[in-house]
């Protein structure tokens, strides 16, 4: 009898455990997963998961170990948090601009990840949706679901260095909308969302009545004289802001697991109930070594931001050398980078294949793009808190793959399928492509803008940008900084239409979008900055039947061609043909950089101005650009001889184009 019982009783149990609906969907963070993934095989190198290189500093080590010597660990602490560390908070949000109480404002948590699932427990019902923008941390999802909330991405501006969209936020926010869960400085993508957006988007959700969850757990590591503005700042939303923070990334403490987050004694209420329920309380040493952290590791934060900003900067140089690969847009924060990977480049479009590839063959862990929202797809996440000797030994694998050299530890990977650039195209997609090369020269007929055209390897993204920074001070620009401008892209980029070009079937909706573009879109357009990209013999004379420059910038010569003899031949040969062309109209042509290729071409085109790297200069005065015997003082922050070569060319093509010295003076002095 007893044991028909039993049975009958295992049998119920097996039937309840799927009767958890919060676990549905939800699985281990891909971030987690490539991690796991990667210590399956050997030699890996990972960039992936935001893990620091450095160790918790001496000082908070020994101040926890006298306290566990006095035995002042081994009880709980009261759920808010020792009162000693709070009120140490208090103290540095007052420096922060931001005055909390510290005894029913400030919450201790477990991590920030627990504070962030503390919150949505306490604010949403199920059904509920939360907000995302997109790309962002991966691991905000499963605490949206587990608190029965529903997650729907809002994408940010990637044009505009990946910042907030109030507006896509406001299309966003609907019935059931309750809050907007967002990371600043943002991962992946190293952004520090600006006043402005920010400003825009806390209007916002006053106007939805959405409650905002914000995470600045990097906030200790912009890289620049102008720091984070936090929506907590702003007196106005102080009733509608919950604000996390941690001591993992800025300290070196990740394993410690402990944070903070402050909101308004009614919310904090709230949040303290669901904290109690799930920990009782952070673990008492770890709260004695956020002590300590706040009491004598500012010297640390700052030996730990100057490395990781050497890093950055250095990461920056490698990406770089892979212009055919990659582009990318520096990040001012945080320490990850997170280029778009060129359709030029086999599996672009699918980050978890390419990711996949690049672990097998290379050996190099990345998180594929798609891992953060959907526009992060055709993006992978480099991490590089890793020691530096790593992130070296991942480039250079990451140099032999992209250059097609065998693997220093190759593995047989299943035969994928051919790339789609070397599928045959259609009659259609032929007869398309043909039309939206008329409507674009048909655009340019009309309109007649003035037309900066950019080729050649090494920081044409970058280029672009401050081209499109400088010159929207005055005028009208379209300068399509993501682009790669071969074939269908140079048409589109004319037309302002963003179009899959790698997928036939839905050709026909782009054109009808081209088609309208041309001739519905009445905007003017003053200056066009174009990139005309180069895979094969024939390319620049196709573009030169749809655009004819009015200046010609030549970017360097990435040292990833040196190996490809025959690629660089090609690159060189439709160089010349377009600066050739342009020489003949009259039109101006900047060769930058110090190559030997460039100084051979300068020799024989016609009033071409070389460029000199060295142009721009750091010194104990300052970042300078140097030009016609004039310092001109430089704010921006300067990374990398892309930067520099962008900052030389632009300053003298806004002189070209008739800006005065004042107007570019003063761009050059802007942060």
């Amino acid at each position: 009898m007893s044991r028909r019982l039993f049975a009958s009783g295992a049998a119920r149990l097996r039937e309840r455990r799927g009767s958890a609906e919060r676990l549905r969907g939800l699985s281990l963070s891909p971030i987690k997963d490539v991690e796991l993934q990667a210590s399956r095989l050997p030699g890996v190198v990972s960039l992936a998961q935001g893990i620091p290189s450095f160790d918790t500093p001496e000082p908070i080590k020994r101040f926890v170990a006298a306290k566990m010597a006095e035995g002042a660990c081994a009880r709980y602490s009261v759920s808010p948090g020792l009162p000693v560390l709070r009120e140490a908070i208090a103290e540095s949000l007052r420096r922060e601009g931001m005055s909390y109480d510290p005894d029913g404002e400030i919450l201790v948590t477990v991590g920030s990840i627990e504070a962030i699932a503390a919150t949505l427990l306490a604010t949403i019902d199920p059904g509920d949706e939360v907000l995302v923008v997109s790309p962002t941390y991966a691991s905000y999802l499963p605490a949206i679901r587990l608190a029965g909330g529903v997650p729907r991405f809002v994408p940010l501006n990637e044009d505009a260095n990946f910042d907030l969209d109030p507006d896509a936020i406001a299309d966003a926010a609907g019935r059931r909308t309750r809050a907007i869960l967002l990371c600043n400085p943002n991962n992946p993508t190293g952004t520090v969302f600006s006043r402005a957006q920010t400003l825009r988007m806390l209007a916002v959700a006053e106007q939805h009545d959405l409650l905002v969850i914000t995470d600045e757990v990097y906030k200790d590591f912009v890289y620049g004289e102008q720091g984070i503005f936090s929506a907590a700042m702003h007196p106005a939303a102080r009733e509608r802001v919950v604000r996390v923070c941690s001591f993992s990334k800025a300290y070196g403490m990740t394993g410690w697991r402990v944070g903070f987050v402050h909101g308004t004694a009614e919310r904090i209420t709230d949040i303290l109930t669901v904290h109690d329920a799930l920990v009782t309380c952070a673990p008492v040493a770890s709260q004695y070594a956020a002590l300590a952290a706040l009491e004598s590791g500012d010297e640390f934060i700052d030996e730990f931001r100057a490395e990781f900003r050497r890093r950055r900067d250095h990461v920056i140089e490698r990406l770089d050398a892979l212009p055919h690969v990659f582009d990318y847009q520096k990040p001012n924060a945080s320490y990850f980078v997170f280029p778009r990977v060129k359709d030029t480049v086999r599996w672009a479009r699918d980050s978890r294949r390419l990711a996949a590839a690049l672990l097998e063959q290379a050996r190099v862990a990345l998180v594929p793009g798609v891992a953060f929202g959907p526009t992060g797809e055709a993006h992978l996440r480099f991490c590089y808190a890793r020691p530096a000797a790593d992130i070296d030994t991942a480039f250079d694998r990451l140099d032999d793959y992209f250059a097609g050299r065998p693997a220093r530890t190759a593995v047989q990977m299943p035969a994928g399928p051919a790339p789609d650039d070397v599928r045959v195209a259609s009659p259609l997609r032929r007869a398309g492509i043909a039309a939206l090369r008329r409507l674009a020269r048909w655009r340019l007929a009309r309109q007649r803008p003035r037309v900066v055209a950019i080729t050649g390897s090494q920081g044409k993204t970058v280029m672009k940008r401050a081209l499109q920074a400088l010159l929207a001070r005055r005028w009208q620009v379209r300068a399509n900084p993501l682009s790669y401008n071969t074939g269908v892209g140079l048409p589109l980029a004319v037309l302002g239409v963003e179009l899959q070009t790698r997928r036939p079937l839905r050709l026909a909706g782009g054109l009808a979008r081209a088609l309208w573009s041309a001739l519905g879109d009445r905007r003017a357009v003053d200056v066009m900055v174009l990139e005309l990209g180069v895979r094969q013999a024939g390319d620049m004379r196709a573009h030169l039947e749809i655009v004819q420059p009015d200046v010609v910038v030549v970017t360097p010569l990435a040292s990833g061609y040196r190996d490809d003899h025959e690629a660089l031949e090609v690159l060189r040969d439709e160089i010349a043909t377009l600066c050739h062309a342009a020489a003949a109209r009259g039109a101006a042509v900047l060769l930058c950089g110090d190559d030997p290729l460039l100084d051979a071409l300068a020799a024989e085109t016609p009033g071409a101005v070389r460029v000199a790297l060295d142009e721009v200069t750091s010194d104990a005065a300052g970042t300078a650009l140097h030009l016609d015997g004039s310092r001109w003082p430089v704010r921006h922050d300067t990374v990398g001889a892309s930067s520099r070569c962008a900052l030389a060319v632009t300053a003298r093509v806004g002189r070209l184009l008739g800006m005065s010295d004042a107007e570019i003076a003063a761009f050059l002095a802007a942060e």
